[in-house]
């Protein structure tokens, strides 16, 4: 597969329901940031870490932190968008570990015409999970000025492109459950 795509993994959050930084947490065997680097490495020429902690370094990835602090993954879009040196980024939070790379193929298939791509299914939209274009950093910038910080509100006014992937919900129920609590972790890898 030709990669002329970036892959940005949001590990900004202050992960205050963990109580530690959740992207570090070990989940069957691995942090819940590697899931989302092994996940993207197939599909992106760089991996770019959006994050305000220190200890993501150690994976070799360029981090990048928020310009706008704490304004939630709005402000990681912004920066690590900025700094991302393809036109085209798939997007992936890092305590999502079930996604599965059909989702991936889906989205990127889709982006023709779009700034944004964004996977919809009956439980809603998932813009964490998703494909922006590099220059949706100014369109992001803006939001955070006018201080909208909802994600799931301010992508409804950019080129946006829902596609649904119920087909793949049905196939994978877990495919967008994320982590947020220390019991879960613990009661989904039992």
């Amino acid at each position: 597969m030709a990669k002329h795509v970036g892959g940005i993994i949001l590990a900004g959050g202050k992960s205050s329901r963990m109580g530690t930084d959740k992207g570090l947490m070990t989940f069957q065997g691995k942090r819940l940031v590697e899931y989302a680097i092994e996940l993207l490495q197939p599909f992106c020429s760089e991996i770019i870490i959006s994050t305000n902690q220190a200890g993501y370094e150690g994976f070799g990835f360029k981090t990048v932190s928020d310009v706008y602090r704490d304004c939630g993954p709005v402000g990681g879009l912004h920066a690590a968008l900025s700094e991302s040196n393809y036109d085209y980024n798939l997007i992936v939070s890092c305590d999502v570990p079930f996604v599965e790379p059909d989702l991936l193929h889906i989205v990127l298939a889709e982006t023709e015409g779009f700034d944004a791509v964004v996977p919809v299914h009956r439980g809603g939209i998932e813009p964490l999970v998703a494909v922006y274009r590099k220059e949706m950093a100014s369109f992001f910038e803006n939001q955070l000025i006018e201080k909208n910080y909802k994600m799931q509100r301010i992508i409804q006014s950019c080129n946006l492109n829902l596609v649904n992937v119920e087909h793949l919900v049905d196939k994978h129920p877990r495919l967008f459950y994320n982590l947020n609590r220390p019991e879960e972790l613990s009661q989904l890898s039992e």
